[in-house]
């Protein structure tokens, strides 16, 4: 974070207090928006609105209580370099604890309550898996992950992973860690696999899960329900039960003049003059959620009528190139859903503390645990008490998922997507070496499950231009939010994307003079570099003679171009003209100095 550049308060723009901003979607990204446009942009709150589909704010930042326990649908993998996220906590107030922010809450209770595991893969039902350190890499996958690297977004176009490795990379150490958190599968973009690779692989270590942040509560209570009371406090407009299908635009599809939606289920228009802002989320990965519990199935939702903001997005992709292709990520449920399932465990500790036995970590401090090999590809956690802020003493939650819910279960004979919470909680506890207890925990857990099926979508094959640009070209008062736009060098499936594409939208359409926070530079460090090259050799301490290839002199020309290509892809470093003009950097000379120049 360059400090002197994203704490600058910039001057309010002229304007501002004549002009509206329509925000559609309640989730992170358009929370964030709002939060930027008081805070940073000083617009007033009274004329920020936000229109909202279902009855709560949050979006996929979800955590509530139902009649017979708990339902979140998805766990939030932050960390520490999401320098939009923790940009916007800064400046909410906390609910719990006066003059402090919620982002002083969150490193106050990672300090007293770190994620570090030891038994980051179970096998055997039951047995940490003693080799999942070893992230060495045959050479050919190595080879083919510097190919990937080295490459341009436009040489990887349409292409998935299993266009470079075999079905034995997909069984490796790395991959299991990897994969099973952040829900890649072989078919998969390689462009988007290849910016994690670069963003995060080797910030922290890795099958330790050290660096990985998690709050007091769920993230709905602890981040999501603070920045509403906050702009509710500002006096922002919260509009529920509104549901925006489409947009009116100008001729030329630059120009929003009307946002149309269904309120209450009832047609209703909202006019948009010209100097107003519209800022719309173009899709949700927990869109068409169904849920089920301890006896009933959660379907899944095939509807292509109502799709929710995919809708907005299909609809202004009819009109115009420059809006992307949603075709590229949605129609593939079965290749895009996965079921979650969060159990509430009341009058039963004899679970859990197995689990911290098993695990030694105390609960919520160990992370997220892979069963290898499940055939479902389970993963579970088991969260720290409270999670909520009113649960109850004897009530203990977790939260888990299947990747492959299209396969047979190892003990439940059935595909995931055909279980109850009970079938599933039946094959997790065989998983665990635990169903000597399936009886009691049963008996006492209810299990909500969630079906998502377009919670992986964006992770779909594609190309630039596939996903339309935060502020598509052209567009005078339209920006555009969420999981579905194209980031510069950031990666989709996090939080800090969505509070990332709030930022650009507000700082562009409004001409701000503020600078947009860098993304992560981890890809230009040396550190990182060399970590990898050392953990895939399968190298232990210092580099030696030994361990380097052998060169042969015919492939030098290559290494030489490969070398070249690398540094030159290097963007330039940040610049220190501080004056608004930032083409003076770009130029020999812009002055015009009398005196003569030396000889």
């Amino acid at each position: 974070m360059n400090i002197y550049k994203t704490m600058y308060r910039p001057v309010k723009p002229a304007g501002i207090d004549d002009r509206r901003a329509n925000i559609v979607g309640g989730g992170i990204a358009g929370l964030a928006t709002a939060v930027f446009l008081i805070d940073d942009a000083k617009m007033p709150a009274r004329n920020v609105t936000i229109y909202e589909k279902k009855p709560v704010m949050g979006g996929s930042m979800d955590g509530t209580k139902r009649a017979a326990g708990y339902l979140c649908r998805a766990e939030r993998e932050l960390e520490p370099y999401m320098e939009c996220l923790w940009y916007l906590c800064s400046k909410i107030p906390s609910l719990e604890n006066a003059g402090r922010s919620v982002l002083d809450d969150v490193v106050d209770f990672n300090r007293d309550e770190p994620i570090h595991s030891e038994a980051r893969v179970i096998i055997n039902q039951g047995e940490i898996d003693s080799h999942y350190h070893d992230y060495k890499l045959a050479p050919q996958y190595a080879e083919a992950m510097r190919q990937i690297i080295a490459s341009s977004e436009e040489e990887l176009a349409d292409k998935s992973l299993d266009d470079f490795f075999d079905a034995d990379f997909f069984r490796t150490n790395f991959w299991t860690c990897f994969h099973s958190q952040l829900a890649f599968k072989d078919y998969h973009s390689v462009i988007e696999c290849r910016r994690y690779w670069q963003r995060f692989t080797f910030i922290t270590r890795h099958e330790y899960l050290e660096g990985f942040i998690h709050t007091k509560y769920n993230e709905y209570d602890a981040i999501i329900l603070p920045i509403e009371r906050w702009l509710i406090d500002q006096g922002v407009s919260f509009i529920n039960d509104f549901a925006v299908t489409d947009l009116q635009l100008d001729d030329a599809n630059n120009t929003v003049t009307g946002i149309i939606a269904k309120q209450h289920g009832e047609p209703t228009t909202v006019g948009v003059n010209s100097q107003d802002l519209v800022f719309v989320t173009t899709g949700s990965i927990s869109e068409n959620s169904t849920f089920g519990d301890n006896h009933t199935v959660a379907e899944t939702n095939r509807d292509t009528e109502d799709m929710g903001t995919f809708t907005i997005w299909q609809n202004l992709a009819k009109r115009d190139e420059k809006f992307g292709h949603p075709e590229k990520f949605l129609g593939q449920i079965d290749k895009t859903k996965w079921i979650s399932f969060f159990p509430t465990v009341k009058g039963y500790p004899e679970f859990f503390k197995r689990i911290e036995r098993l695990s030694g970590s105390p609960a919520g401090t160990g992370g997220l645990m892979t069963f290898k090999d499940s055939n479902w590809d389970l993963s579970f956690e088991i969260h720290h008490k409270p999670f909520f802020p009113y649960q109850a003493s004897d009530e203990e939650v977790g939260w888990g998922y299947g990747l492959y819910g299209e396969n047979i279960g190892n003990y439940i004979k059935k595909r995931m997507w055909d279980c109850t919470g009970d079938e599933i909680m039946t094959e997790l506890l065989y998983h665990l070496g635990m169903l000597d207890i399936k009886d009691e925990v049963l008996a006492h857990t209810y299990m909500s499950t969630a079906m998502m099926p377009y919670c992986t979508a964006q992770f779909m094959p594609r190309k630039l231009g596939d996903r339309p640009k935060v502020i598509p070209a052209g567009c005078t008062n339209l920006a555009l939010l969420g999981q579905f736009v194209e980031i510069d060098d950031d990666v989709v499936f996090t939080v800090e994307t969505s509070v990332r594409t709030g930022m650009e939208a507000v700082y562009g359409l409004l001409n701000l003079e503020k600078d947009v926070l860098e993304v992560n530079t981890s890809r230009y460090d040396i550190r990182y570099l060399l970590e990898r090259v050392k953990r895939f050799a399968g190298i232990h301490g210092e580099i030696k003679a030994s361990d380097l290839p052998p060169l042969d002199p015919a492939k030098l020309p290559e290494l030489e171009a490969g070398l070249l290509k690398l540094i030159n892809d290097v963007p330039p470093f940040y610049q220190m003209y501080l004056g608004r003009d930032q083409t003076i950097p770009t130029k020999k000379a812009v002055l015009h100095p009398e005196a003569p120049h030396s000889k």
